[in-house]
């Protein structure tokens, strides 16, 4: 079915018209749509074209307000220009101008040069003020310009030229030293070749100086300011920061110095030196665009010999062969300036973790830049920086020799005591004080041993920073890209020089130095300690706790002469230590329990046939508490290790045997002499008295027997007694390197008289019954 056709919309008025019997209902929804579409497409272009004139409308307000802004600087500007047309400023520049005209016209180009002048003064002035490297070209062709000016006056010049020639000369220095500051700076900013390159063309106008002078003058100028690095901390005074920052300021000028030269020369210090004089001064665009020179106004009032004048520059006086041939001699020099400024850094130095940060920073810095210099071998000086350094590292090492001991004896310490802090809120002092007092340090050990402690916090240091030389990797810290094919081996080889050669030999120093120290120290003790021997101990008891607690802490992986430092002369400290501490007990019990001869606590004795005692006599109980007293109270327990205890006990055991031994043969022969002497009297009488003899001497005989017989009783006794406390002191004093006691128990049992081993046996094991019960009481002994 075919679409039903539209009519002409145009010639359709009115709504009766469309909804007619001519138009079926397919139709009229055809129509309403069509007029729906034409009344969108109405909309949407009055739409846009209402905002088009809206744009339109707003760009024309802008075109306004732009021309009244435009009005109003107009109008100040004819306001500006009326100003200055009046009548009499008119009049005034007529003046003036048929002045000029009608005078000498060399006059007016006078005039004008010397406004020109003073300008180049304020000019160069001014650009030396900013103290930039941008600026010293333009410097030096300020100056040069100036000296054109002066020049140009001949023998004419006033006042005026005079003050700024002097001007230009002081200029001329600022500008030199502004040169030489810029070569001799050490930042990474002021040492860019850009700036080195600006510099060097300033001092060629600044002096007319050709390329080989200006290499010269930068050579000398670094190794100026390498030298130079190192006044301001002498100045200042010796600091580890400064020192190590001019050092590395020193190094870094020397890296710079060869990298810079082999980069600038021949080819770029050629260019720049060209690029000064390829178009004369005053077509210069730089000195054209200064306001304050006005050269559009007084150029033309300059001579031939200044608009033309073109820096005369030898540029092709320094070839190749030359310019190595000077930087080869000026490494030489600059190695050794920056050697002994390491060498002076050094001596300063007396850290020993202070001398390894700079080692790695100057290391690290050469390694990193001095790789880059072609034409050197980097090793070279590599090797000069690590045998300098190394022999400095030696020094605190050599430093631990000085172990030694006071020049003179402190105060020796009285018989020690327990005192208690001030305050006990605190614990501490408390903890501090009783461990102080347990240990024997006293003032004079801790003052000893602090002094010890130093050392061994200075060898720790040493220890430390050794293992972190070891751990240092110094691969590769260059940012070059090498293509040797032997840097790996070079690589490795570095490697092995500065992270295990270098170590290794500083450590075998350092066992060497330890070595040696020691031994000094053990002979300076042994010395010491022949030439104040004292009775009492004092000095024996000091050098002890000394020798104990630097024993205590030796350094680790110590050789086997540090291992035994000391060992010496311990026995015969041990000796005087005993001989001190057993004197006083032995004299008392040699003069008091047995001088006694006859027995306490006889009634206590147990058993039958015979009777024996069950317990030492209270007089050997004494003896060996007042031992332990002196041991501990007289000298302190600290002391008492099992080889001094040993020492005692077998000085003790040996004395105790020939004393007691002399005791007992006197004893013995007091009553062999008297029963002697009573059978002589007995004999004599008979002889004299014949066979008759009267009752009185009788009785008299029969008391002397009984007294007798009493007498041989209490000796008996006295004798078992003395084998109950000789065994007993065995069990205490009796030292497998020693036999006295034993030897003295013997004749003690041969003289008394017991006859029986069994008895021996039951003494022997009574003694040690009551050894256990009492052990505790004699803890230094048991």
């Amino acid at each position: 079915m075919s679409a039903t056709p539209l009519p002409d919309l145009t010639t359709q008025t009115t709504a009766s018209e469309i909804f007619s019997a001519n138009h079926p209902l397919p139709q009229i929804r055809a129509i309403h749509k069509a007029l729906h579409a034409r009344l969108d497409d109405t909309a949407a272009r009055l739409r846009t074209q209402v905002g088009g004139s809206y744009r339109e409308l707003l760009g024309t307000a802008d075109a306004i307000v732009a021309m009244r802004s435009d009005m109003d600087a107009v109008q100040a500007s004819l306001g500006r220009m009326g100003g200055r047309c009046g009548r009499a400023v008119v009049a005034r520049k007529v003046g003036g101008l048929g002045r000029f005209v009608e005078g000498d016209g060399d006059a007016g180009g006078q005039q004008a040069r010397e406004r020109l002048l003073e300008g180049v003064v304020l000019s160069l002035a001014g650009v030396l003020r900013e103290k930039k490297a941008e600026g010293l070209v333009l410097a030096a062709r300020l100056w040069v310009l100036g000296r054109l000016l002066v020049k140009s006056f001949g023998g004419k010049s006033g006042e005026r030229v005079r003050v700024a020639e002097k001007a230009l000369e002081a200029s001329h220095r600022r500008l030199l030293r502004a040169i030489e500051g810029v070569l001799g700076r050490s930042g990474r900013r002021a040492m860019e070749r850009g700036d080195v390159l600006r510099a060097l063309g300033a001092y060629s106008l600044a002096t007319s100086s050709g390329a080989r002078d200006v290499l010269r003058h930068f050579l000398r100028t670094r190794g100026q300011a390498m030298a130079l690095s190192f006044d301001g901390s002498e100045e200042e005074g010796r600091q580890t920061g400064r020192e190590m920052k001019d050092m590395l300021r020193c190094l870094g000028l020397y890296t710079k110095t060869l990298q810079d030269v082999q980069a600038l020369v021949p080819h770029k210090l050629t260019e720049a030196l060209m690029s000064l004089k390829k178009n004369a001064l005053l077509a210069d665009d730089s000195l054209r665009k200064m306001e304050g020179l006005r050269l559009d106004v007084y150029k033309r009032w300059c001579g031939d010999e200044i608009q033309y004048y073109t820096p005369f520059i030898r540029h092709d006086d320094l070839d190749l062969k030359q310019a190595r041939d000077m930087l080869t001699s000026w490494a030489k020099e600059g190695s050794a300036v920056l050697l002994r400024g390491l060498e002076n850094t050094l001596e300063g130095m007396t850290e020993f973790k202070t001398i390894v940060d700079l080692r790695t920073s100057v290391l690290t810095l050469w390694i990193q830049e001095g790789s880059k210099a072609r034409g050197f071998d980097p090793s070279l000086l590599l090797d000069a920086l690590r045998a300098s350094i190394n022999t400095h590292l030696q020094a605190p090492p050599r430093r631990l020799r000085n172990l030694r001991h006071p020049h003179h004896l402190p105060p020796l310490p009285a018989p020690l005591s327990l005192v208690l802090p001030p305050s006990t809120t605190d614990a501490a002092p408390f903890t501090q004080t009783t461990l102080a007092h347990l240990y024997g340090h006293t003032d004079p050990v801790s003052r000893a041993l602090t002094c010890y402690a130093t050392y061994t916090h200075l060898l720790s240091s040493l220890t430390t920073v050794l293992s972190s030389l070891r751990r240092q990797r110094w691969d590769d810290l260059s940012s070059d890209d090498l293509v040797d094919d032997d840097y790996d081996a070079t690589l490795a080889h570095r490697h092995r020089l500065l992270s295990t050669a270098d170590p290794d030999a500083l450590q075998s120093h350092l066992h060497r130095s330890l070595a040696a120290a020691f031994a000094r120290l053990d002979e300076q003790i042994t010395l010491l300690w022949k030439s104040h021997r004292d009775e009492d101990g004092q000095v024996a008891m000091y050098l002890l706790r000394i020798l104990r607690d630097i024993r205590a802490r030796l350094p680790e992986d110590s050789s086997d002469s540090i291992r035994s430092f000391g060992l010496a002369c311990i026995p015969a400290l041990h000796d005087a230590v005993a001989e001190a501490v057993a004197g006083p007990p032995l004299r008392a019990f040699a003069a008091g329990p047995l001088a006694r001869r006859t027995v306490v606590g006889l009634s206590l004795w147990e058993g039958r046939d015979p009777e024996l005692p069950s317990s030492p006599s209270p007089g050997v109980f004494r003896f060996l508490r007042d031992l332990c007293m002196s041991m501990s109270d007289g000298s302190g327990g600290d002391l008492w290790s099992p080889r001094a205890v040993e020492v005692l006990k077998r000085r003790v055991g040996g004395e105790l045997g020939r004393v007691w031994g002399e005791a007992c043969a006197a004893a013995a022969a007091v009553g062999g002499e008297e029963e002697d002497g009573e059978v002589g009297e007995d004999a004599g009488s008979k002889e004299d008295a014949g066979s008759k003899e009267d009752a009185g001497s009788k009785e008299d005989a029969g008391d002397e027997a009984l007294a007798e017989e009493e007498r041989v009783q209490q000796r008996g006794d006295l004798l078992v007694q003395w084998l109950f406390d000789v065994s007993y002191l065995r069990c205490c004093l009796d030292t497998p390197s020693s036999d006295k006691l034993a030897e003295l128990e013997n004749v003690v049992y041969e003289k008394s008289g017991l006859g029986s081993t069994a008895a021996r046996e039951r003494v022997a094991k009574g003694a040690q019954e009551y050894w256990k019960r009492t052990s505790l009481l004699f803890g230094l002994l048991a």
